[in-house]
């Protein structure tokens, strides 16, 4: 999903954009910079009819005019489903995918777009992928919006992509990981080795503080943790890459502490927070509730140079 458009930037840096429901998350960064490499971060609030022209008067104001920018869509702006790879020349995979997909999804298929990332080879007896399924207009839409606050759009990507990127960063190892981000209640587990994505999958188990507060609590923890476990042993047995001993949970303000904790106590895995300020050595500035809003737009600011 590429739109380049490159004029000269004045101010250095790259800028990592996130869509959501609740608002346009931005983040400024300078990996180059001495000191303060994190340079701005903000969540633009209002009408999505709004964003372009928030986005365009933030931009003016903080001089980041043709700065580099990746944006990662709003999983409401596309569907992502595994599948089984046809046997076709690799330049045709896409169209073919896009046809299997056209009875699976909303989007009318001569307004649908299609991109592919593969899942290792062994992690399946045949070849599969992960197939993005989005509608072109939308896409257009959210590139203009970009383009007209004159930044310099390099990709459009997806959430998925952008954990696997921040999960690579501050877990930098060949050994197996797991990464739950849990968002509106809802848990979205990926499992990742060596900088690839194996499985992405929800969790039926609904988590939030009033769940989590409430009396049947422990009856459903143990139905969640019934169901990570059973996605863990596919990944060691079925897949046969090995057991996954580490868990990453991304921040949710009054969740990841009580949540880590009792995964700790149930599973040999080891949980841990993913603590997004050691991305750039930020110490305590970015908050739970900072970091929850940002996670996406932060692993964005991280692909310039991917």
């Amino acid at each position: 999903m590429n739109w380049l458009k490159r004029k000269r930037q004045k101010t250095p840096g790259t800028l990592g954009l996130a869509f959501a429901e609740q608002g346009l998350a931005m983040v400024w960064v300078d990996p180059k910079a001495e000191v303060q490499k994190l340079k701005h971060w903000e969540l633009l609030t209002g009408l999505p009819s709004q964003w372009g022209d928030l986005l365009l008067d933030r931009v003016s104001q903080l001089g980041l005019e043709h700065m580099p920018c990746t944006a990662i869509l709003d999983a409401s702006h596309y569907d992502l489903q595994l599948v089984e790879l046809p046997n076709v020349p690799v330049e045709e995979r896409a169209a073919a995918v896009k046809f299997l997909l056209k009875d699976k999804v909303k989007v009318p298929l001569d307004d649908l777009d299609v991109q592919i990332f593969d899942v290792p080879a062994e992690a399946y007896p045949q070849a599969m992928g992960y197939a993005v399924a989005a509608s072109r207009p939308r896409l257009i839409e959210i590139r203009d919006v970009i383009l007209g606050a004159n930044l310099a759009l390099q990709r459009m990507d997806i959430r998925e992509l952008a954990i696997r990127d921040l999960a690579l960063a501050l877990s930098p190892t060949e050994e197996a990981v797991a990464v739950l981000d849990v968002r509106d209640g809802q848990a979205r587990l990926m499992l990742l080795k060596a900088g690839q994505v194996f499985l992405c999958r929800n969790l039926a188990t609904k988590i939030d503080q009033g769940t989590m507060a409430a009396s049947d609590w422990a009856f459903n923890f143990e139905r969640f943790v019934v169901e990570l476990q059973r996605s863990l042993d596919f990944f060691e047995n079925q897949m046969r890459q090995g057991q996954i001993m580490s868990i990453l949970v991304a921040p949710v303000p009054g969740v990841t502490n009580q949540l880590i904790e009792q995964l700790n106590l149930n599973l040999v895995a080891t949980a841990s927070a993913l603590d997004l300020n050691r991305l750039w050595n930020t110490g305590n500035l970015l908050g739970a509730r900072d970091q929850h809003e940002l996670l996406f737009a932060l692993g964005a600011a991280l692909s310039e140079g991917r």
